[in-house]
């Protein structure tokens, strides 16, 4: 009987399903591990520091979770640092994918752990933080470095919403979308900004405005999984920190909706040890709707709901889920799989993704209403 495992916080956890009922793994392009990262961040240096005097850089990174873009990171500082012992770099950093707090704590260990010696000099968040503009030596390069990947709200998150977001502005703005755009266009006219993006297997560098374009060009190559018109996809959300909370995690459902028919079941299995989510994105959940991100994402989870059922692997209170957005909770996948057949019978077909974040891609019309 085949077995599936998701990440699930720092465990995993499996499903197993009877061979005798139509399964398909989804599976990405990116087959190989990252390779050639050296030589991309030495000959992007080269080319920052082929007509300037590079003594200092300052670095925004906008952390996803993932140990590849903290591989980046560290490959940026100390081939820096080798071309210029006494240079200085200067942190600033952010985790808009995950929770703020978790995303702060992960990103301080992995540092601890790479003994760079480096503490960043501002971590940015909503609510508190200065704008971007304010923390910008206008005389230094800026480099922003993160991972480009499929995001069920923006439905690409790079280098612009990683900027973007650093940006308090984007709240005047009343469509998050051409705020983001606004405050992107605007910082790029007045700052020296450049880009180093890993997407899937791949890392880019060179100015922001070429990185972000390459990168979203890209993001179907790596990330692209052929529509399939299943009755249901059982998916991941990353484990942990993605899966921290409800709002770090549920994005996903606006990925995962194209893989199923209208009427079908999207399972996420996602631990949400830290709950809910930020202060913001309970009172949207609450109200229905709401401003800013957590807003749009409550919008694009209700617009989902409209047309597909959503079971939910977690630890939160199955009556929360329930009575704010009513799904259903469950505390394995193989639960979750057994209310699945039980709603479309063992004739159903079934999709797996063990990571969920995946671009649907469909090719062509499909036989299936």
């Amino acid at each position: 009987m085949p077995d599936y495992w998701f990440k699930y916080g720092v465990t995993e956890t499996f499903v197993e399903i009877s061979e005798e009922i139509a399964q398909r793994r989804v599976r990405l392009n990116v087959s190989s591990p990252l390779i050639g990262i050296e030589d991309r961040v030495a000959d992007f240096l080269d080319e920052l520091s082929a007509d300037r005097s590079l003594n200092s850089i300052q670095v925004l990174f906008d952390h996803s979770g993932d140990l590849t873009s903290l591989n980046l990171l560290r490959v940026l500082i100390e081939r820096f640092l080798k071309l210029k012992p006494d240079g200085d770099v200067i942190l600033m950093a952010s985790s808009w994918r995950l929770d703020p707090e978790v995303g702060r704590k992960h990103l301080s260990n992995g540092l601890r752990r790479l003994e760079l010696g480096l503490t960043p000099k501002m971590f940015l968040k909503k609510g508190d933080s200065p704008r971007i503009e304010e923390l910008i030596d206008e005389s230094i390069p800026l480099i922003v470095v993160t991972s480009a990947e499929p995001h069920g709200v923006f439905g690409e998150f790079c280098l612009r919403e990683a900027m973007a977001l650093s940006n308090l502005g984007v709240k005047d703005y009343e469509n998050l979308f051409e705020g983001i755009d606004e405050v992107w266009g605007n910082i790029l006219a007045k700052y020296d900004v450049y880009g180093l993006c890993v997407v899937g297997d791949e890392v880019l560098g060179g100015s922001a405005e070429e990185v972000d374009l390459k990168a979203r060009s890209i993001i179907e190559e790596k990330f692209g999984v052929e529509v399939d018109d299943a009755d249901i996809i059982i998916a991941g959300a990353g484990g942990y920190p993605r899966d921290s909370t409800l709002e770090s995690s549920i994005h996903l459902l606006g990925l995962l909706a194209d893989f199923v028919v209208d009427g079908g079941l999207i399972g996420l299995v996602a631990e949400c040890l830290d709950g809910l989510g930020s202060r913001e994105f309970v009172k949207a959940l609450a109200r229905g709707f709401g401003a800013g991100y957590e807003g749009e994402l409550v919008k694009r989870v209700k617009r989902v709901l409209e047309s597909k059922r959503v079971a939910l692997t977690s630890t939160l209170p199955k009556a929360i889920l329930n009575n704010l957005l009513g799904i259903k909770g469950f505390d394995t996948p193989q639960d979750l799989l057994t209310y699945g057949l039980r709603l479309y019978s063992r004739g159903a077909k079934i999709l797996v993704a063990e990571d969920g974040l995946v671009k649907p891609v469909r090719r062509g019309a499909s036989g299936r209403s």
